[in-house]
């Protein structure tokens, strides 16, 4: 039976869905601590004193650590409200929240600055005087020939577009456990990335990697928001370390808000050149990131300046990426991570080509596509396989785009106000190596152990499907182990959608060595060399299964390796598609209700159905949430207003449209084992551009020439556009 291209529902659901799942808070050893921090109330201000004798006599406390044992406030500053200024670690959680209501710290505050072009005056407040501007990167990325492409250009366009800054908020806010032996260091985190926590760990206090282990328990969402590793990480580890006992630390949520990273904030001020047919000659600008206090966020703006011309053949360009500190929370990879900023900039820059020449908004597209892949595009990122004419075309007949239009059409003439919007997206996922180890079990069964960090996709319920092909053996003798350093040595991890595709690879690599080396004890058992089908070795008239090819190995009748490693490379794949979004629009309030979304992707072999719609329909959600309704917004003083969920608003089951998810027929495969490109973030990237283009259509029926240049599109704005 093959399991790859089935609909088979995640395997992980049961213990999950039965509350038997383990979190980081669920983790309780004996003689457990709890660790809190004293943050900074202030945006920018000059640490003066940090005094803790009070909170050191608080009942409860076992230890406290100011600035000069932990590293604190590095320069002797905060830069952004809710950095650390000191940890306090007590025996109870509510003796500790408590105590550090006790902390003393004296701040000088300094003046914030919070706009990106603000901070790049002269003379603004320098968030880092060590650098001595407030720009912590910039690159030009250019092709082509482009003042002579502009002087050519029949058409010219120039503008600013603006993405806000977002929250990830996982449902699970980070999180840490820590523990020591005497011998070896255990850390428990709500990560992505477990390896690099036993390497920044061991680091910090000096150990060999051999003494640091590193798990991750289950994890309640992340979105690119547990990518790095964190100072709490570090900080816990130290104190569990030094008092030798364990240690905990789980953010509340306005917390998390605050210290976790923040994602998007990127703004494009944008010259574009075009014939007055349509066709897309040259593009310039510059790609603004609002980096937040520290230049965490390495690359967004580089990504998005290098996506930028998208799957639309551009010959001429030149972007500037620029990252510049502001006092806010440090910015980093929120779900797509500089991929939807790159879609939604130049499909609002196709819109508004379309508009300003009269002509039709999907023609224009249909004229700029991409012919012929592989495709390198002006700055460098070459595009591996795909039809980009011929799926464009197909998903415009799949989704009922026409049709649709027609449709709100009719409804606004029974005085319903209703928009049809399109987005057409190139992505770039996969990278880096990724490592699998595969072992016979006695009885006939194998577990695979990935280092994937799966956090709600059903990685390991696809990963099982992959082997169980590869081994021609019932899926359910197959477990999947992950999230565990004391397991596998070395591996990078879930994101930018490259697991099934870098880390099912490093299974199939691994399944094959694991194949011939029982091919190889089966030959010395049978005494010939036998074919492997379905489970069993067969020559001769005579045959052998797994089982009992593993157990001859145990008895010493024939030598194999039973447990093999495999690390396979993975260049990047570019996935690509169509999407199509639905919105019902009230005049009065500025209300905007997505009623449906539909999106056709050519993501290569899906592995399985179930969970790749699964991932189309969450990352359309977050999509959607980010054109109408989230926002990280900050007063004149950099105090985060929107600190929690009573005035941050994250879309639930009720703003949900309804889903419609295809995929290609004739899917054009990448390069590797797999066959797969991912579809993690695929439904992210497109969904804000379709949104977006929605509202705008459907406020064009009353208003016409209305143009949305930001995000999100609030009811404030709908109603404003509208008078």
């Amino acid at each position: 039976m093959k399991y790859v291209g089935r609909p088979i529902p995640r395997f992980e659901d049961d213990v999950i869905l039965s509350g038997r799942a383990q979190y980081v808070d669920d983790i309780e050893l004996p003689g457990m601590l709890y660790a809190g921090f004293v943050r900074s109330p202030y945006a920018h201000a000059k640490v003066l004193r940090v005094d803790l004798t009070d909170v050191a006599r608080q009942r409860g406390v076992v230890a406290v650590f100011g600035p000069r044992d932990m590293g604190f406030a590095p320069g002797g500053k905060v830069r952004y409200q809710g950095e650390a200024v000191a940890m306090v670690v007590a025996s109870d959680r509510y003796l500790l929240y408590d105590a550090l209501e006790k902390a003393v710290v004296e701040y000088e505050p300094l003046p914030a600055v919070l706009d990106v072009f603000e901070a790049l005056k002269p003379g603004a407040p320098l968030v880092d005087e060590g650098l001595g501007t407030n720009v912590a990167h910039e690159a030009v990325y250019e092709g082509g020939d482009v003042e002579k492409a502009m002087k050519e250009a029949e058409v010219k366009l120039e503008g600013r577009f603006t993405i806000q800054r977002i929250i990830p908020a996982a449902m699970e806010p980070r999180g840490v456990v820590a523990s020591y032996d005497g011998d070896v260091l255990t850390v428990w985190s709500s990560t992505q990335v477990p390896f690099d926590i036993r390497k920044e760990v061991a680091k910090a206090l000096d150990l060999h990697l051999a003494r640091v282990r590193a798990i991750q328990p289950f994890v309640g969402g992340a979105f690119g928001s547990k990518l790095l590793v964190y100072p709490e990480e570090i900080w816990v580890s130290k104190a569990a370390y030094l008092l030798k006992r364990p240690v905990k630390w789980v953010a509340t949520r306005s917390e998390d808000f605050k210290a976790t990273t923040h994602g998007r904030a990127l703004t494009l001020e944008y010259k574009v050149g075009a014939t007055r047919d349509g066709r897309v000659l040259a593009i310039e600008g510059v790609v603004y990131a609002d980096a937040g206090a520290y230049y965490w966020g390495e690359g967004l703006a580089d990504t998005a300046a290098q996506m930028l011309p998208g799957p639309y053949d551009i010959r001429h360009g030149r972007i500037k990426a620029v990252a510049v500190l502001t006092n806010k929370t440090p910015l980093s990879a929120y779900r797509g991570a500089g991929r939807p900023e790159a879609t939604l900039f130049i499909e609002r820059i196709m819109e508004r080509l379309a508009d300003e020449l009269g002509l039709d908004r999907v023609e224009v597209r249909r004229r700029n596509l991409i012919r012929q892949l592989p495709y390198t595009n002006v700055f460098g990122m070459t595009y591996d396989t795909g039809d980009y004419l011929e799926t464009f075309e197909r998903g415009l007949e799949r989704l009922g785009y026409r049709q649709l239009r027609s449709w709100a059409e009719e409804e606004f003439k029974k005085g319903r106000l209703i928009g049809v919007g399109l987005s057409v997206y190139v992505e770039i996922t996969t990278f880096g190596y990724e490592t699998a180890i595969l072992r016979a079990e006695r009885d006939g069964t194998f577990t695979l152990y990935t280092a994937l960090t799966p956090h709600g996709q059903g990685v390991a319920t696809a990963l099982a499907q992959i082997v169980a092909d590869e081994l021609e053996v019932p899926i359910e003798s197959v477990k999947v182990v992950w999230g565990d350093t004391a397991l596998i040595p070395d591996g990078i991890g879930t994101m930018g959608s490259r697991s099934i595709t870098a880390g099912g690879s490093a299974a199939i690599l691994a399944a094959r060595r694991l194949k011939g080396e029982l091919a190889k004890a089966a030959e010395r058992l049978l005494g010939c060399k036998p074919e492997y089908s379905r489970g069993e070795f067969k020559c001769g008239g005579k045959s052998a299964s797994v089982r009992d090819v593993v157990k001859a190995v145990y008895r010493g009748e024939a030598e194999a390796q039973l447990t093999v490693e495999a690390i396979y490379h993975a260049d990047a794949t570019y996935p690509f598609g169509v999407h199509v979004a639905v919105v019902e629009v009230d005049p009065e309030t500025g209300f905007v209700k997505p009623l449906l979304y539909k999106s056709y992707d050519d993501v290569g072999f899906v592995v399985n159905p179930l969970l790749a719609a699964g991932q189309a329909m969450g990352g359309a959600l977050q999509g959607i949430g980010q054109a109408l309704y989230e926002e990280a917004i900050y007063d004149e003083a950099g105090n985060l207003v929107t600190a929690n969920l009573a005035f941050y608003y994250v879309p639930t089951a009720a703003e949900a449209p309804k889903y419609e998810v295809y995929f290609a027929e004739r899917p054009h495969p990448s390069r590797h084992l797999t066959g797969t490109k991912g579809i993690g973030e695929a439904a992210t990237i497109a969904s804000t551009p379709a949104v977006v283009s929605a509202v705008e259509d459907a406020l064009r029926r009353i208003k016409p020439g209305v143009r949305i240049e930001k995000t999100p599109v609030t009811p404030e704005d709908v109603w404003r556009m509208l008078r």
